[in-house]
């Protein structure tokens, strides 16, 4: 078996470039595509080398039970800080306190979800993972402490929006923020960033694995057909944990 990025379909010819060997009969195949593939990969180094966490930091991560949510927060609570997550709706957010192990977990539909957080983080934010954009951005902004880092890996509350956001523009208020409390707010793209760095990323997180350091959840979805309504549904915050298409049965 091997990792391509072949696209949604039941067949894909190679010539071998580019193919990741999984090996003949490898354990949760699906891996690959979560956990040990691009958003474990992604939550690793954004977290470690971006965000630099220390003992006693507060890291805040949006889609808290998403692939790379779910892993930055367990990660940071790995490294001796309170993590606060936040994601839409109670079941995913008892996951994420029960299960994961997040000091808290906030639901973003909430009415007061400003007040929320700020009670949450009385001692400020030292890191926030940003995946989500949007009121969650605007929450954590006023809450960052001088210092403060900002790995950015997405903004998946944007990709639909077809016009600027209502109300005051905030760019103003955001590099004020980034100058005074001189904060580090970072983009990187990871295979094109970190592509060395995958290698010590797989070993460590396959003893994390091991040592049942590291919960993951995936959401499986069955047949070509249900593709399109599964991607609409993740953009929509539908799904819960890692959402895999599984075109064909797996012998």
């Amino acid at each position: 078996m091997v990792l391509a990025y072949t696209g949604w379909q039941d067949y894909g010819i190679s010539n071998g470039e580019g193919l990741v060997k999984l090996g003949k009969t490898p354990m949760n195949a699906s891996y690959a595509l979560g956990i040990m593939g691009m958003p474990g990969f992604t939550a690793y180094m954004g977290l470690l080398d971006i965000g630099a966490p220390k003992a006693g930091d507060t890291v805040v991560v949006a889609a808290a039970t998403g692939p790379v949510g779910a892993t930055v927060g367990q990660i940071a609570k790995l490294k001796g800080c309170k993590v606060v997550g936040v994601a839409g709706g109670e079941e995913k957010c008892r996951h994420a306190a029960e299960v994961l192990g997040f000091d808290v977990c906030l639901d973003h539909k909430a009415d007061d979800f400003a007040a929320q957080l700020a009670n949450a983080c009385d001692q400020g934010i030292d890191v926030y993972f940003e995946n989500v954009g949007g009121k969650v951005f605007d929450a954590v902004m006023p809450l960052l402490n001088t210092g403060a880092r900002i790995p950015v890996c997405g903004l998946i509350s944007q990709y639909n929006a077809t016009s600027l956001p209502e109300g005051p523009d905030r760019m103003s208020a955001l590099v004020a923020t980034l100058l005074i409390k001189r904060i580090k707010m970072q983009g990187f793209i990871i295979f094109d960033d970190y592509a060395h760095r995958y290698d010590e990323f797989a070993a460590q997180m396959s003893q994390w694995l091991m040592e049942g350091k590291m919960q993951y959840k995936e959401h499986l979805v069955k047949g070509m057909d249900q593709t399109v309504d599964s991607f609409i549904g993740l953009l929509e915050g539908k799904n819960f944990g890692k959402l895999v298409i599984q075109l064909n049965d797996v012998e």
